[in-house]
């Protein structure tokens, strides 16, 4: 398969027991397969952290049109659920195999260990765009759009180092 963003040949990696297909040595997204995707419920927050430092080429992060086809259904182009390019992040979709295009952008280049302050508020001001601006609740009238974005909370949680996830998302309980 390769990447929908640059057509790179995509290289399987496995981490806490998910398989994903990463662009690697390119923009560095992620091709998460739907029975991966159901695999996340049940793994440790930040467990797929690793993902995030698939090597990427310098510069290389394409904005693709809005039509461009999964990497797995080549004919079916995959549905843009978010998309935010001061942070470079892209999550998409395919109606028909369900699998899921992640390109976090610039969560990828802050610090995981004791991130500083200034890594704190990038990934802050990062999740508050994603998560009020694209997938606030009171935008997911419909119950498949309210299942797209609990997936994209639970690829995030699965994704990003704990001290930089928020404590709570819009689709959390009360």
């Amino acid at each position: 398969m390769n990447c929908p963003a640059c057509n790179n040949a995509l290289k399987a990696l496995a981490v806490a027991g998910v398989k994903v297909l990463a662009c690697a040595d390119s923009c560095g997204g992620l091709w998460f397969k739907w029975n991966e995707i159901k695999k996340l419920k049940d793994r440790n927050p930040a467990a797929g952290e690793a993902l995030l430092h698939v090597e990427r080429a310098e510069g290389v992060h394409v904005f693709r049109d809005i039509q461009h086809p999964c990497p797995k259904c080549i004919q079916t182009l995959l549905y843009r659920h978010c998309f935010n390019r001061r942070f470079r992040y892209e999550i998409d979709q395919c109606a028909k195999c369900g699998g899921f295009w992640v390109d976090v952008g610039a969560l990828a280049g802050l610090e995981a260990q004791s991130p500083s302050e200034s890594s704190r508020q990038t990934a802050a001001a990062y999740f508050k765009t994603l998560f009020e601006e694209n997938i606030k609740p009171e935008n997911l009238t419909h119950p498949d759009t309210q299942e797209s974005a609990r997936v994209i909370v639970q690829l995030f949680r699965f994704l990003t180092p704990k001290p930089l996830f928020p404590k709570k998302t819009p689709l959390d309980p009360l």
